[in-house]
């Protein structure tokens, strides 16, 4: 009988936004070992560890809740030849998948369902000013993040993103510079499609969209 001892887990970075693709071993966790797995940005995604001899806790970093969620599988179970979906405990959706990886491999499409879907699902279409707006301007952020085209000066830290009801803001989390884009007009979504890169300033806060600074003159809420 031929036993698997290793299987594919598929999730998407909460820090970056990458999705990432981690082989899960047996040996990884013999003998009370634990095996670490980190995203190319650095962040943690995944820790794994026997729980006894026929369990294993596998503990994931979420992108939804940005919490980390524990979740406990049979050993037989965790490395056998079926998809397993991960969720998210707060919304239950869909974050991730564990099994063989050319079967993760066509699963993770879910995972890439656009910013709208997702936000409708959680609710949050009703949040924006303009949700049609806000999500292409999410939409155009996170494929420009995965091109490495969004980043800070000081090179050191990895951003974060936060969206309001009519703006999204980028935050370094080395230097605590920050970044701020209008996305509530039509107008606003034309500025950032014609991006080629975006860059926040070490140590400052930017309006990349500089109506949003004259027009509304808010505090971000970081500096309060």
């Amino acid at each position: 009988m031929l036993i698997s001892t290793q299987t594919t887990l598929a999730l998407r970075c909460p820090s970056c936004g990458k999705l990432g693709f981690y082989t899960l071993s047996r040996f990884a966790v013999n003998n009370g070992k634990r095996g670490r797995y980190t995203c190319e940005c650095g962040a943690s995604m995944a820790v794994i560890g026997s729980k006894n001899k026929r369990e294993v806790l596998l503990q994931v970093e979420c992108m939804l809740c940005e919490q980390s969620h524990i979740m406990t599988y049979k050993a037989s179970r965790l490395w056998d030849n079926k998809v397993k979906s991960v969720l998210c405990e707060e919304s239950g959706l869909e974050t991730g998948f564990i099994g063989p990886c050319e079967q993760v491999k066509d699963c993770v499409q879910h995972l890439d369902r656009s910013m709208q879907e997702m936000a409708e699902d959680m609710g949050y279409d009703k949040y924006f000013l303009n949700p049609d707006v806000m999500y292409k301007v999410l939409e155009q952020l996170k494929k420009m993040t995965e091109e490495g085209k969004v980043f800070c000066s000081c090179e050191a830290g990895e951003l974060e993103i936060e969206a309001y009801p009519d703006r999204i803001e980028l935050y370094c989390t080395s230097c605590d510079a920050i970044g701020v884009i209008s996305a509530e007009t039509k107008e606003d979504l034309e500025w950032v499609s014609k991006l080629d890169r975006l860059v926040l300033e070490e140590q400052k806060q930017s309006y990349f969209n500089l109506k949003w600074n004259k027009k509304r003159g808010r505090t971000n809420r970081r500096n309060t």
